[in-house]
């Protein structure tokens, strides 16, 4: 085109440009009035509206229970025929979906009724993809179970748990019966991973699980627990490690006598408990009487439960464990052997002040026979065998606060090896006088 056609055309396209563009601003005033004035009817779609179940006590009445198959209380689309601007104004929650219990049938299904409340009659139409919901209708069932206690993990290094208590130890459950005949056990999980970092008493919320047989939690809407949750109060204990002390009672056999070696599979335990009731422990004594060696021969072996002998508020580390030890008492055959004891291995002991006591009638040589085991009574000479008066002990076990000057009969005391006994005692005369200045001089 050349340049002449140019602007021919741009005249043109100029020319009565006002009039033009006042008649399009008419042209679109036209169509709105137009639009707004018929106010068509237009379709809109709305998605998974929930549908409410009525008068479901016709059911309830009767001891029975129903439950909604496949989601089929959610309608997938609901179709809503309205004039624009109706339909403007409706939103997904305006919309009412309802079955009724009383249109049950023999399919076990309910017939589903829309409507919108909010706009009454405005609409033209309403439709859903679905128009009814399954249910599945069962007796009612009512079970009560004790709740367990599940704790798994550790508590902070150096301590334990201790006893875990709940404010509920017993939970109902309710449901369809083929639902809670599913359910065997209930109870509480505790991870002590999650609390780590406590080392006090822990009170806390947990929630109640449904098990079946096998041991798999049993979830599902239909069923439902009371309570839904409990209290627990986890108890936080210290530690301890302390050696084990064996006591024995009775006497062997004639003619037998203890070694004095008590041996255990296990010398030490760890023991859990408060802090303060934990440190008032330093071993634990397992008592003769757990330990009778009465008319034993030969080496006894006897298995003994620590657990049955620990202090009140003291219990094992390990609370799962009965903590069983194979305790040994050792006894040999007993041999006697006469002794000569010299006299200058007589000794006074603790002589009160102001005092001064004196034997007499002391012999060179006293025969004393030694009865003990073997093992003990190859240690025991003549040489190293001694005895001695210990004025404040005999004292004492005669109930004399006072020792005064007199003459008095004494039992020598022998230093023979424990597991040992002298046969015959061996008495002597004791002369108390007091200290006189020659007595100091000297």
């Amino acid at each position: 085109m050349d340049k002449k056609e140019k602007v021919k055309w741009s005249r043109r396209l100029t020319r009565n440009l006002g009039l033009k563009i006042v008649s399009f601003l008419l042209a679109v005033t036209l169509w709105l009035l137009v639009v707004n004035i018929d106010d068509p009817v237009v379709r809109w779609t709305y998605l998974d509206v929930p549908v409410t179940i009525k008068n479901a006590e016709v059911i309830t009445n009767q001891g029975m229970i129903y439950e909604v198959l496949d989601d089929t209380d959610i309608i997938p689309r609901v179709t809503i025929y309205a004039p624009r601007s109706v339909g403007e104004n409706i939103s997904k929650s305006d919309i009412v979906a309802t079955a009724d219990m009383n249109t049950l049938n023999s399919l076990n299904t309910l017939q589903v009724e829309f409507s919108v409340p909010k706009v009454g009659n405005q609409i033209g139409d309403i439709r859903g993809s679905t128009d009814s919901v399954r249910v599945s209708i069962e007796n009612k069932k009512n079970v009560q179970l004790v709740l367990k206690t599940n704790v798994t993990g550790n508590a902070p290094e150096g301590y334990v748990v201790g006893n875990v208590t709940t404010d509920q130890n017993l939970v109902r459950v309710s449901g369809p019966e083929s639902a809670v005949n599913r359910v065997v056990s209930a109870g509480i999980n505790i991870d002590m991973s999650t609390l780590s970092e406590f080392t006090s008493d822990i009170t806390t919320s947990v929630p109640v699980r449904l098990y079946d047989e096998e041991g798999n939690e049993v979830e599902g809407s239909t069923l439902t627990k009371n309570p839904e949750s409990v209290m627990i109060t986890i108890e936080i204990l210290s530690t301890k490690e302390v050696p084990l002390r064996f006591e024995v009672e009775g006497e062997p056999a004639d003619g037998y006598g203890l070694t004095g070696a008590v041996t255990s599979d296990v010398q030490t335990v760890w023991i859990a408990g408060k802090r303060a009731a934990l440190n008032a422990v330093n071993e634990i004594v397992i008592p003769a009487e757990a330990i009778d060696v009465s008319g034993i021969s030969e080496d006894m072996t006897a298995e003994i439960d620590i657990c049955d002998y620990l202090p009140e508020n003291i219990q094992m580390a390990d609370k799962s464990s009965t903590m069983p030890v194979n305790v040994t008492v050792g006894v040999e055959r007993e041999t006697t052997v006469e002794y000569t004891l010299q006299a200058k291995n007589v000794k006074l002991l603790n002589v009160p002040e102001g005092l001064k006591c004196e034997l007499e009638g002391l012999e060179e040589e006293y025969p004393v026979s030694v009865t003990g085991i073997r093992s003990v009574m190859s240690g025991l000479t003549e040489e190293n065998l001694e005895a001695a008066v210990d004025v404040a002990e005999w004292a004492r076990e005669q109930g004399i606060r006072e020792v005064v000057p007199g003459r008095y009969l004494v039992a020598l005391q022998f230093n023979n090896p424990e597991y040992t006994e002298i046969d015959r005692p061996v008495t002597v005369s004791m002369t108390v006088s007091e200290v006189t200045e020659e007595d100091t001089e000297e």
